[in-house]
């Protein structure tokens, strides 16, 4: 599945994209359960094109409404995310607990956090959110996690779970 949507707030401005993803360096059975069942898996990309302001619960909120509009109207949609490492969060607070996370940590677990109240105060069941934490060490010890996260209906699990072993299985773990 492929779609776009785009926030303006003030300053800042938003792109969300959902992309399809290419399921073809997958390992065979799970391309063929794929097929079978004729799951389609999209990756959610949030960029953020312009501004510096902290992000207000108003853009997150209109983000994880279109997403679960999508994924609502998408029956057979699997939903992966992977937090991103590389870019700053604009004015972060550095007074909190989550102050020594890096930024992918943090994303994650906001990650988490917004799709749990979503689920809460929509009164939604049935549907998972799999995060997935990959610790990776050099030959110094010297260490870098990665986090990923698949959203998908409970009925999906299994294959969620091919996925999330293939992951683990790449990354040498």
């Amino acid at each position: 599945m492929e779609a776009y949507y785009s926030i303006i707030q003030k300053d800042s401005e938003y792109r969300i994209l959902l992309t399809p993803v290419n399921t073809g360096v997958l390992p065979h059975h799970i391309q063929n359960v794929l097929t079978e069942r004729k799951i389609d898996i999209s990756e959610l990309i949030i960029e953020r094109i312009a501004g510096e302001s902290a992000t207000g619960q108003d853009v997150l909120h209109d983000i994880t409404g279109w997403v679960a509009e999508l994924f609502a109207n998408n029956p057979n949609l699997i939903i992966y995310y992977s937090c991103d490492d590389m870019n700053p969060i604009p004015s972060r607070n550095k007074n909190s607990g989550n102050k020594d996370l890096p930024v992918n940590a943090y994303r994650s677990r906001l990650f988490s956090h917004i799709f749990e109240s979503y689920m809460i105060s929509h009164q939604v069941s049935g549907v998972m959110n799999t995060p997935i934490q990959l610790d990776n060490y050099d030959d110094n010890g010297v260490g870098y996690s990665l986090f990923f996260h698949f959203i998908a209906r409970d009925s999906h699990s299994d294959i969620v779970e091919m996925l999330k072993e293939d992951i683990i299985e790449v990354s040498g773990k």
